[in-house]
C-alpha cells in the first residue's frame, strides 16, 4: 500500500502559482518551486510530474482561483456597464496592492511562452475567450438597457480584452492606481459616455 502524501497539495500548488507568477516559467528553477513549496525535488515530481507539468496545473489553478474571482464580479453587478467598471476596479486594486503587480500570469505566458508551447497557447487562447464572452454578456446587458454610446454593442468585448491585456502589461512597471484607473477610465467613457470614473486614490 502507497503512503498517503504528508502535504496538503492544494497549499502547495497555490505557492506553486506565486513563484511561477513572480519569477515567470523560465526564471522559476525546480529548486525555487521546491523551497516555496516545502518540499523535496522527489515529493515535486511523484506529485506534479515536473515542472512543464506543475505549470500546467498552476495555470488552471490560477484561472479557477485568481482569475475566476474578477470574472464573477462581471455577473454580481447590478447592470452591464457596473460589472466591467467593478471588473476593472478589482483588477487594479489587485495591480496596486496585491498580486497583481506581477501582471497577469495568463498574459505573462503568452509574452514568455505562446510561441513555443502549443498546449500552454491553446489554454490561454480558451482564458482569454472565455474573459470576451463574459465582457460580451454584459455589454449585451447594458446596450438593453441603453447604457451604451451608440453603436457599440457586444462586439466591443474585444477591446476590453486588449484593454485588460494591456494595463496587465503596464502593471508590471509599478505606474501607481492613478495612472491606471485613467487609462481604465477613457476605455470606459468610449462605450459609455456616463459611467462614473473609478476612484484613483
Amino acid at each position: 500500500m502507497s503512503r498517503p502524501r504528508e502535504f496538503d497539495s492544494a497549499a502547495a500548488l497555490d505557492r506553486a502559482v506565486d513563484t511561477f507568477w513572480e519569477r515567470g516559467y523560465d526564471g522559476t528553477a525546480v529548486q525555487d518551486l521546491c523551497s516555496a513549496m516545502d518540499l523535496n525535488p522527489g515529493s515535486l515530481y511523484g506529485a506534479f510530474g515536473g515542472k512543464r507539468s506543475l505549470f500546467l496545473a498552476a495555470l488552471d489553478r490560477y484561472m479557477d482561483s485568481v482569475s475566476k474571482l474578477a470574472i464573477d464580479c462581471v455577473g454580481a453587478a447590478p447592470s452591464g456597464m457596473a460589472g466591467i467598471r467593478a471588473f476593472f476596479d478589482d483588477v487594479i486594486q489587485g495591480m496596486t496592492s496585491g498580486k497583481r503587480k506581477w501582471g497577469c500570469l495568463i498574459t505573462n505566458s503568452v509574452a514568455e511562452l505562446s510561441l513555443r508551447d502549443a498546449e500552454i497557447a491553446e489554454k490561454v487562447r480558451l482564458h482569454l475567450a472565455r474573459v470576451e464572452n463574459t465582457f460580451a454578456g454584459a455589454l449585451a446587458r447594458a446596450k438593453a438597457a441603453g447604457e451604451l454610446a451608440p453603436g457599440i454593442g457586444p462586439e466591443s468585448a474585444a477591446y476590453l480584452v486588449c484593454v485588460l491585456q494591456g494595463l496587465n502589461v503596464l502593471a508590471k512597471t509599478r505606474p501607481g492606481r492613478k495612472t491606471l484607473c485613467a487609462i481604465a477610465d477613457v476605455a470606459l467613457a468610449a462605450l459609455s459616455p456616463s459611467v462614473p470614473p473609478l476612484a484613483s486614490k
